[in-house]
This record gives structure tokens, C-alpha cells and sequence, in this order.
């Protein structure tokens, strides 16, 4: 059983931070709060009552460089180290002032598949004022957490061993598309908080999912990719295995934000893991 409860957050580095924050606000509903001039995390992303779910920091290239998960409490960030470091992993602990950049009573990070920097949180400081999305968007966060990042690497199964044996996520499901095989794992009610794909030619950011409450709400979104000119990566879809109606978008910093509505919700006693060859209609690859 994984100790850990949710995606917490994620720390998103890009050529243009500026662009990605007009992009966040804009077309994603984000709400957006710039970081003093001496900090190196230039914006910082809020869609609910967490101080933030993702920050921008200036980087070469696009992409996830950090990932955080949320523990339920001390005790549990103990029971992770322990069996990080049976595993062989070197654990750090998160000094006063990291914890106190992430809001969070204590944190230990260590490198953890594709080279991101994983984080193991808890006591997150909540934001004393009310999360409003500039375009009255509402998210799907709460226990289930940010939504779920998908990650390219050549080593799939490797990361999948590791979230799987060492930090006890659940294998949900695979699928077997043809432009690759995803590997979809979950530490709470929903599907996947995060999946592995194979890629040769690079290892990096696929796409990172912000669930909101209907599919109104993705219609709204996928208007918005047309107001500002944003290229979609995939086409209005539902999944067959997770069961969300979403379209796939190409952020500014050039990975994917998929935006969707109704995503199913895994009961751990009667769950199956399967293998899916094909959506139930839709996300057709945009050349």
C-alpha cells in the first residue's frame, strides 16, 4: 500500500515563463501570482486552495523539472525514506528553506525516473484566500490532487518497477496505441496521477492533465485554443481506459496540457488492470 495520497505539484521550466503564465491564465483558467525579483521561481500557478500546483522557472528547454507528492503526514515521509533507501536511492532532506518555498512542514527529495527531481511532502500550507480562476473555471483537485503527468523515457520499465515496487502506486492499466505503449499508475481514486511512455529519440515532458467539472468546460477550453491560436496536439476524444472526454493542447514551452472532464474513478477492491489498443472515439494525433 503506497503511503503516498496525491500529485501534489510541479515545477515547470520554460524558455518563456511570461508566455506560459499569459497561456495559464488565459487559455487554461489558472490563476497567477508573480514571484519577487529575486526569486528564481518566476510564477507561480494556483487552481484551488493549495498555495500553488505548479510554478514557472526560466529553462533551455521546456518541460517538468520537479514533481512533488503529497504523504499523509510525517510518519509516512519516515516509511517512504526508509524504503527509498532499501532501494538504494539517495534521500535528501528538503532544508527550512525549501520547505518553506514549497509551504510544506517537511519534504525529502531525491531523483527519481526520466531525472526529475521527486519530492515527498506533507503539512502543505493552505492559501488564506479563496482560489477564483480568472475565467470561472473549476478543477477537479481535493484528495485525488494537481490531476496526472505523463513523462517520455526510453527506461519504461524501469520507472514503472520503481513507482510500482518501491513507492507502491498501483499498475491501472496499459495502453497499446500505435505512435507508443503508455504505462498509466494511481496512488488514490483516480486512474493515474502519473504514466511512463517510451521514447528513443528524447526523454522528457509528455503532457499534464488539469481535470475541471464538465464538459462544457472543455468545450469552453478548446474555444480558447482557437481565440489565441494554440495548436492542439490531439482532438476532441474519450478514453477507454480512464473514461475522459479531453483534447490535447501544445503548451509554450512545446509538451502537451490535456484538459478534460469526467475521468472514472478506481475502486482498489475491484479493480482490473488491462490492456486497451484504442479510445472509445477521438484524440486523433494533429501533424
Amino acid at each position: 500500500m503506497t503511503t503516498i495520497q496525491s500529485l501534489g505539484y510541479v515545477g515547470i521550466g520554460t524558455p518563456d515563463p511570461a508566455a506560459w503564465a499569459r497561456y495559464a491564465r488565459d487559455v487554461i483558467g489558472l490563476a497567477v501570482e508573480t514571484g519577487e525579483p529575486d526569486d528564481p521561481v518566476q510564477y507561480r500557478l494556483r487552481m484551488d486552495q493549495h498555495p500553488f500546483r505548479m510554478w514557472l522557472t526560466q529553462a533551455p528547454v521546456g518541460g517538468v523539472g520537479v514533481i512533488g507528492w503529497e504523504v499523509r503526514d510525517s510518519a509516512a515521509v519516515d516509511e517512504a525514506t526508509v524504503r527509498l533507501k532499501e532501494a538504494d536511492v539517495d534521500v535528501t532532506a528538503g532544508t527550512e528553506e525549501e520547505c518553506r518555498e514549497r509551504q510544506v512542514t517537511r519534504m525529502v527529495h531525491f531523483t527519481g525516473p526520466a531525472g526529475i527531481r521527486t519530492e515527498l511532502f506533507c503539512g502543505r500550507r493552505l492559501a488564506a484566500s479563496q482560489f477564483v480562476s480568472p475565467l470561472g473555471v473549476d478543477f477537479v483537485t481535493g484528495d485525488q490532487g494537481l490531476g496526472h503527468v505523463v513523462m517520455k523515457t526510453p527506461h519504461v520499465q524501469e520507472a514503472v518497477d520503481f513507482y510500482r515496487d518501491v513507492l507502491g502506486f498501483r499498475l491501472s492499466d496499459t495502453a497499446d496505441y500505435p505512435w507508443g505503449t503508455f504505462y498509466f499508475l494511481g496512488c488514490n481514486p483516480r486512474h493515474h496521477s502519473v504514466a511512463f511512455v517510451r521514447s528513443y529519440k528524447n526523454e522528457g515532458t509528455h503532457h499534464i492533465l488539469c481535470e475541471v467539472t464538465t464538459p462544457e468546460e472543455v468545450g469552453r477550453a478548446l474555444d480558447r485554443t482557437r481565440e489565441h491560436g494554440i495548436e492542439l496536439m490531439a482532438t476532441l476524444g474519450k478514453h477507454a481506459n480512464d473514461g475522459m472526454f479531453s483534447f490535447y493542447m501544445t503548451s509554450p514551452a512545446g509538451f502537451g496540457i490535456e484538459i478534460g472532464a469526467g475521468g472514472v474513478q478506481v475502486d482498489e477492491d475491484t479493480w482490473v488492470s488491462r490492456t486497451y489498443t484504442a479510445d472509445i472515439w477521438g484524440h486523433h494525433p494533429v501533424p
